[in-house]
């Protein structure tokens, strides 16, 4: 089965090296924005070479809890998984933002 990068009305890139902006039109909070897409290593190497740990912080504020964050920390192999729990379950708590961590603190128990 070919890859969908070997098909043109698949993959069209701006530049020689597979590189290009795309127009976002999946989600009305990003629609006539564009994002940057490029040709990625293999994924064992991507696994490799990603950081093994991320900071996940939330808001929470509603009429009858005061404004507050939270913060997580997720192992990489975990991060897809935890941010759509999240998003499908958050409520009224929304991400805030997420960055990479080297070494979570021992009190986050992170297997």
């Amino acid at each position: 089965m070919p890859e969908n990068h070997d098909r043109p009305e698949f993959w069209v890139p701006d530049n020689p090296d597979g590189s290009g902006w795309a127009n976002v039109d999946w989600a009305s909070v990003t629609q006539g924005s564009r994002y940057h897409y490029q040709h990625g290593e293999p994924l064992d190497v991507a696994r490799a070479e990603r950081p093994r740990y991320y900071k996940v912080v939330t808001r929470l504020e509603t009429e009858r809890i005061i404004a507050h964050e939270n913060t997580y920390y997720v192992a990489a192999v975990d991060l897809a998984d935890f941010v759509g729990e999240l998003v499908w379950h958050g409520g009224d708590e929304v991400i805030w933002h997420i960055e990479p961590c080297k070494d979570p603190p021992v009190e986050a128990q992170i297997r």
